[in-house]
C-alpha cells in the first residue's frame, strides 16, 4: 500500500495515510461508518452497531451489511465492539480532517448559517482533494480544529487539560474548548448552542448543578440551564 502525506502543511510526519486515490476507491458508505466510528471512539461511547445506527439514522441491519463489507475490505475488527484497523482509522482520520477543514471553510469564508453547513459539509467532504484543502487550510489560517473545537486529525493539535461540564466547580470561570460532535447533528442544538454563546473561546461559570440540570452563564449573560446530556458533552479548561 503507497503512502501519501496528503500534500498539507499540517500533516504529521510519522502518521501513515491513505493515497487519495485509494481513499476515492472506497465506497461513500465506508466513509460515513468510518467517522461515526472515530467520532464515538473520540468521546469514549462503546461502539455497538447501534450506536453506530442511532448516529447515522439508519438501520441497525443497515450498518451491519456495511460492517460486514468494511471487515472484508480489512478497516473494521469484530471484537466486543467496533474497531477500526490501521487502515480503518487512516480513512476515518482522513474523513474527519475533510469534514473539519469544510466546517470552518463554509462558516467563516462563505458565512453559511450554522443550521446549513453540518448538511453541506456531509456533502463536500465525499469530494475534497488534497489541492482544495491545502488551500482551504491556508485561506483559513492552518487552523488545528474544528469550529466547535475538535481536533483536525494531523493538524499537530496538543490537547489541553479539560473536563466536561459534570466536573466542574460552581462559582468558578471557565473557558469553552470543545463541544462533542454529537451534539452537532441536531439543528435546534446547535442553534441553542449559539443563541446562548456555547462556543469556544466563550468564558463559561457555573451557579449550582441539581439532580437533571446545571445552572450556568456564559461571557456574562444571563443564567440558563442545560441538561446533563449537554453538560457531559461540553468540555472546558
Amino acid at each position: 500500500m503507497q503512502i501519501d502525506e496528503l500534500n498539507t502543511p499540517n500533516s504529521n510526519n510519522d502518521e501513515s495515510i491513505l493515497t487519495h486515490e485509494e481513499v476515492e476507491k472506497f465506497p461513500k458508505s465506508f466513509y460515513t461508518h468510518a467517522e461515526a466510528i472515530f467520532h464515538l471512539q473520540e468521546v469514549g461511547i462503546d461502539i455497538k452497531q447501534t450506536r453506530v445506527a442511532e448516529w447515522l439514522g439508519v438501520s441497525r441491519a443497515n450498518v451491519s451489511q456495511v460492517v460486514g463489507r468494511m471487515q472484508n475490505s480489512g478497516l473494521i475488527k469484530l471484537n466486543d465492539n467496533l474497531q477500526l484497523t490501521e487502515t480503518g482509522l487512516c480513512l476515518a482520520k482522513c474523513i474527519s480532517r475533510r469534514h473539519r477543514i469544510t466546517e470552518r471553510f463554509l462558516s467563516e469564508v462563505l458565512n453559511l448559517p450554522w443550521d446549513q453547513v453540518y448538511k453541506e459539509t456531509s456533502r463536500w467532504e465525499d469530494v475534497l482533494s488534497p489541492v482544495t484543502e491545502k488551500a482551504m487550510l491556508k485561506m483559513l489560517g492552518n487552523p488545528k480544529t474544528g469550529p466547535f473545537g475538535n481536533p483536525i486529525p494531523h493538524s499537530r493539535y496538543q490537547e489541553k487539560n479539560m473536563k466536561n461540564l459534570l466536573n466542574v466547580e460552581t462559582n468558578k470561570t471557565y473557558s469553552i474548548e470543545k463541544i462533542t460532535e454529537e451534539l452537532k447533528r441536531d439543528p435546534s442544538m446547535i442553534d441553542f448552542l449559539q443563541s446562548h454563546e456555547m462556543l469556544p473561546g466563550s468564558k463559561l461559570n457555573v451557579a449550582d448543578a441539581g439532580d437533571f440540570s446545571i445552572t450556568i452563564s456564559t461571557n456574562g449573560n444571563e443564567f440558563f440551564g442545560v441538561d446533563k446530556f449537554i453538560a457531559k458533552r461540553v468540555f472546558v479548561s
